[in-house]
């Protein structure tokens, strides 16, 4: 009898975490040309103005000096919107973005551009244990859990899981190529959720935070010479 119950332990401290059984919510359609637009929107930026840019890397997310970098160069006027008569990166359009969605855009960009040709170890495709009580859960759009959680979780996977996240930059914004290259991502979430901590995102709000995370460990250890 106890070794049947010990059996049945085990068997369920095998069973896969929830949210690794499907990707996450699709993107809505209307929403598809829009982060098309932005994709080119933030490589425009980068290739054409680094020079002004890459100062907002050494600021710490969210603080005065970011705030203070942010405004100069994306606010009226600025390098980035160009003012009233736009410039070549805007296409024309007025697109309203977080300071975290322009920020780790651009380190998208930057990172597929100076870094991912490189060597980049492969994605581990096995399920990671998950601490107990751990639990993460995709959810619509401003349901995210607070910054600092997305940035450590993102933080943690840039390190241990250098791969997979890898694999999500490489996708295009909202296709079928990125929720599956998420969802083989979220069968690692187990490395890096503490035990009795809940994590929730979005796909496109996580993913700003997984670029940066990447594009800054990659630069610590290989600096960025284009600086």
């Amino acid at each position: 009898m106890l070794l049947w119950a010990l059996a049945g332990l085990a068997l369920a401290a095998q069973e896969p975490p929830a949210w690794t059984a499907a990707p996450p919510p699709r993107t809505p359609e209307s929403m598809i040309t829009t982060m098309e637009r932005y994709r080119f929107m933030v490589d425009c930026e980068m290739g054409q103005n680094w020079t002004y840019i890459h100062a907002l890397f050494d600021t710490r997310i969210g603080s005065p000096e970011e705030q203070a970098i942010l405004r100069r160069i994306s606010g009226q006027g600025g390098r980035i919107t160009g003012g009233d008569r736009g410039n070549d990166c805007t296409i024309a359009d007025q697109m309203r973005l977080t300071s975290m969605l322009l920020r780790g855009g651009i380190a998208e960009s930057r990172y597929r551009h100076i870094y991912a040709r490189g060597s980049v170890p492969p994605a581990n495709t096995d399920i990671a244990p998950v601490a107990d009580g751990a639990m993460f859960v995709w959810v619509g759009f401003n349901r995210d859990s607070h910054p600092q959680l997305l940035y450590d979780l993102a933080t943690c996977l840039a390190e241990r899981e250098t791969g997979a996240v890898h694999a999500v930059l490489m996708t295009r914004y909202a296709s079928r190529e990125e929720r599956e290259a998420m969802q083989a991502l979220s069968r690692r979430f187990g490395t890096c959720i503490p035990a009795g901590r809940e994590v929730r995102a979005n796909p496109l709000t996580l993913r700003p935070w997984l670029a940066e995370a990447q594009y800054q460990y990659f630069r610590a250890r290989q600096p960025d010479a284009a600086n």
